[in-house]
């Protein structure tokens, strides 16, 4: 994709696709040499013009680059991200089917990645996150408070029920089990949690999660504003709760995962769709829309740019 080099004071609409062929690799292109992150691999695509409708100048761009024609796809995640001269908002869709064979009509190499591989390439630092997406699921289910839920046994017994429905991420509130049931519930969930392909993280500390061999954590507001540095290794997934502007840039900035940001609905404590849109446009990581037992549509939180769901019930996978 092109993109002028000089500062600009509006960030630039970008819109990429994600191809997949029958082995489930994803094609990327190289930068040219001379071009703004020259020799990086990135996901095609180009700017969206003033007044274009993403969809459309996603197939415009893809013609104009690979040589082939778009004939469906949808929204995947949005984020934006701030380089030194230049700020980039970017929307990816999935490219469900086209038309022809993908070709570098300017100049550019091609190659089919597995999604492993992706994560060794050199690519520019607002697809780092895109990268990361690929393992997570976009539903990602909300475990009960454990006293309501009849203790570890009770919650073995949600997390068993929830990946026997499909679901591939969990999330438990563990803060007020002992050390004790934090191992129980870790001898009792881990393997199976592995055996799916899953991850679970916990709502809890960052030292716990990591002793009980979690997947990950997910930290509230008041613990991403109090570390100053990004509280676990690369494989573990963090994830965090933010509320505004000024928490998804710190987030960014921490390098985690993925945020979570309330959907709406009732209570003092929701934000409106609107809301949530413009929060998912200036977001640098995926975002996950918290939503209550009603439920929250997937297909509805893509549209805002969002990437994900996370509920009581939360099932499916991360196509």
């Amino acid at each position: 994709m092109s993109l002028p080099a000089a500062r600009s004071s509006e960030p630039i609409e970008v819109v990429a696709g994600i191809l997949r062929d029958d082995r489930g690799r994803v094609l990327l292109a190289q930068r040219p040499a001379g071009k703004h992150l020259a020799g990086q691999w990135e996901f095609p695509g180009g700017k969206r013009e003033p007044g274009e409708a993403g969809p459309a100048a996603l197939a415009r761009e893809l013609a104009e680059e690979l040589a082939i024609r778009v004939r469906e796809s949808r929204p995947w995640l949005a984020l934006t991200h701030r380089y030194p001269e230049i700020t980039v908002r970017l929307q990816l869709y999935v490219v469900e089917a086209w038309e022809g064979r993908p070709l570098g009509m300017e100049g550019q190499p091609l190659e089919w990645f597995p999604v492993p591989d992706m994560h060794r390439l050199p690519m520019p630092a607002a697809d780092r996150p895109i990268v990361r997406a690929f393992g997570l699921d976009a539903r990602c289910a909300l475990g009960p408070d454990p006293a309501e839920a009849g203790g570890v046994a009770g919650l073995l017994d949600w997390a068993r029920a929830r990946l026997a429905g499909g679901a591939r991420l969990l999330r438990l509130r563990t803060q007020s089990m002992d050390a004790h049931e934090l191992r129980r519930l870790s001898r009792g969930l881990g393997d199976p949690v592995a055996e799916a392909g899953g991850k679970w993280l916990l709502d809890d500390t960052a030292e716990r999660a990591a002793e009980a061999g979690a997947d990950g954590v997910h930290m509230d507001g008041a613990e991403l504003d109090a570390v100053s540095i990004r509280p676990l290794p690369d494989d573990f997934l963090v994830a965090a709760a933010c509320r505004d502007e000024q928490q998804l840039e710190r987030a960014g900035a921490l390098k985690l995962d993925f945020v979570t940001l309330p959907a709406a609905r009732s209570g003092s404590a929701a934000i409106d769709w609107k809301g949530f849109e413009r929060l998912c446009r200036c977001s640098p990581l995926p975002v996950y829309a918290q939503g209550d037992a009603a439920g929250v549509e997937l297909e509805r939180v893509r549209a805002c740019g969002g990437f994900g769901v996370a509920g009581p019930n939360g099932s499916g996978s991360s196509a």
